[in-house]
């Protein structure tokens, strides 16, 4: 199973043994991408699905809260009142109780398993400009180039603010422009002229060069993480 609806839980057949099997498909979808070095959009999903089920158990344990509560014990010698939740027996509540029990840590274990990908992938990236900067780097050109491959693959960025309820927050779109070969005689430096010579309403765009000594899928992890190193560069400059 490649993909997870968002209400996975509550779709179909509530069963916790459905959803068990449902689930666990998923996961090993999420583990053999991983296990390939791919991470997105595998991650990125698994991040939101977890946030949804954490944010699902803390609603249910909300509404198991407002029922009342009856006097099941009195500790006179800690001088304490243990008191019982007066629960109405609901299987449907029992069931998705269930599923989140087992779901929250398997997933977050997969999660986490990606996490460390990422990190290794981040820190082997090195950021570099190429050239000289403009004042303005929210836009301009991403250089991706692994060694020792000759492949120079070129994006056009612009970095944008978006607003999600009361909070704003960051986002980098790019667009494929082409490759180049890289060599002596066409360095990262000459491969800018080049791009200035093509696109010459920007006299001089910010330019980075994203360079990993590793080789990684360019679609499904390093172009996206690479995206999110520039992201925290321009972010941590703006300041």
């Amino acid at each position: 199973m490649k993909t997870l609806g968002s209400n996975w839980i509550t779709e179909g057949l509530l069963d916790f043994e459905y959803k068990k099997y449902i689930l666990l498909a998923y996961l090993k979808h999420c583990n053999e991408s991983f296990v390939e070095a791919k991470l997105y959009p595998p991650m990125a999903e698994l991040a939101e699905h977890y946030a949804s089920l954490l944010s699902l158990k803390r609603n249910v344990e909300e509404i198991k809260g407002q029922f009342p509560k009856e006097l099941e014990a009195i500790d006179l010698q800690q001088a304490q009142l243990h008191w019982q939740r007066n629960l109405p027996h609901d299987a449907s509540m029992s069931t998705v109780t269930e599923i989140l029990e087992f779901a929250i840590p398997g997933m977050k274990q997969t999660l986490d398993e990606g996490k460390l990908i990422y990190e290794f992938v981040e820190k082997n990236i090195e950021l570099c400009p190429v050239g000289l900067m403009p004042v303005n780097n929210s836009e301009g050109f991403l250089l991706l180039h692994e060694e020792p491959q000759p492949d120079v693959f070129i994006y056009q960025y612009k970095m944008s603010m978006i607003s999600v309820t009361s909070e704003t927050y960051r986002s980098l779109a790019v667009e494929y422009v082409s490759s180049e070969k890289k060599s002596i005689a066409n360095s990262f430096e000459q491969i800018k002229l080049n791009l200035l010579k093509k696109f010459r309403s920007w006299p001089n765009p910010a330019t980075f060069l994203c360079l990993s000594r590793f080789q990684f899928p360019l679609t499904e992890t390093f172009l996206p993480v690479s995206k999110r190193v520039l992201l925290k560069n321009i972010a941590a400059s703006t300041l």
